[in-house]
């Protein structure tokens, strides 16, 4: 959302003009929407941490044991499959979120928070954090960045197309935002498949 001009601020609260265009709706409804991406973003921070504890066990010598045991064979790749439900892509991430100082973590949300309150879209997501923590880290280090960049948080495109399908492997999920990127953890394979179930569903019978 670009800045707004003061004559344009002054037309917006306009009573008659308010009213038409439902700016109280909107505006409410854009606050249930940003503070249910807080709560997600939140949960997926907690969720981490309960992951790495998983990883770790799995990793763990008692944990190796236990599945040779069963006979039980898994890859860490597997384990993320069959366990949470996870590809490959996601369940690192996950891992890495974990391992993300909580200071870091603090002072990416409070970026978002500022982001909103200038009117744009902030990339509250586990992605959106993983990038500002390496930019955050690389700036630590003293690595050159360009004046300007650093630890700052990404904004979102607006979103154009997504797909989603469920499976019993786990869901496939692409979105396309304005600018032409593509955002997605599954593998062109797995997309054409969902493509392929989707054609085969609108398909005149």
């Amino acid at each position: 959302m670009s800045q707004l001009l003061a004559i344009e601020t002054a037309f917006l609260r306009l009573p008659e003009v308010s009213q038409a265009l439902n700016l109280s709706e909107v505006r409410s409804i854009q606050r249930t929407i940003q503070n249910g991406q807080k709560k997600k973003f939140d949960q997926s921070v907690t969720l981490s941490k309960h992951v790495k504890y998983a990883f770790e066990w799995f990793n763990s010598e008692s944990g190796k044991a236990k599945l040779s045991e069963e006979g039980i064979c898994w890859t860490a790749e597997q384990f993320g499959q069959k366990v949470f439900g996870w590809q490959k892509s996601f369940f690192y991430k996950l891992v890495k979120v974990a391992n993300v100082p909580n200071e870091v973590v603090e002072t990416f949300k409070a970026k978002c928070d500022e982001v909103e309150r200038n009117g744009e879209d902030p990339n509250r997501s586990v992605e959106g954090l993983l990038k500002f923590a390496k930019a955050s880290e690389e700036t630590n280090n003293g690595e050159e960045v360009e004046e300007g960049e650093g630890a700052e948080v990404e904004t979102r495109s607006a979103t154009i197309f997504t797909l989603t399908f469920k499976t019993p492997e786990g869901n496939i999920s692409v979105r396309i935002d304005e600018a032409g990127q593509v955002k997605t953890t599954n593998s062109s394979e797995e997309i054409g498949g969902a493509i392929s179930f989707l054609l085969d569903a609108i398909r005149p019978r």
